[in-house]
């Protein structure tokens, strides 16, 4: 994958999760507060703990810092994964989101 792919999906995966923290404020009454600088993302909740993701150019990884660990991810057969599970990074985001919410949340996009 060239840099430009790299970024170009990694970048579509940025874009869904402020959509979806968008979605959470307004559907689900869960008050999560996004900021986007460059390449990071943060989420934060209502208890102050915050989600953080990283994209990682020169590895080619999405990095996903949590207060219950370190996620990192890469781009197989057409998914990103977790590099030590082999997790999808959907499953580990909405499960690590929801805990942080304190309450399942709609996995919508």
């Amino acid at each position: 994958m060239t840099e430009t792919e790299f970024l170009d999906q990694a970048t579509k995966v940025l874009d869904a999760i402020e959509r979806r923290a968008d979605t959470w404020s307004q559907d689900d009454d869960t008050e999560i507060e996004s900021g986007r600088h460059g390449p990071v993302l943060e989420l934060e909740f209502p208890s102050g703990r915050k989600l953080v993701l990283n994209l990682q150019t020169p590895m080619q990884q999405i990095w996903l810092a949590s207060p219950r660990g370190a996620f990192h991810f890469g781009w197989r057969e057409g998914a990103w994964v977790d590099t030590r599970s082999g997790s999808d990074f959907w499953k580990v985001f909405m499960e690590q989101a929801s805990l942080e919410a304190g309450r399942r949340l709609a996995d919508t996009d």
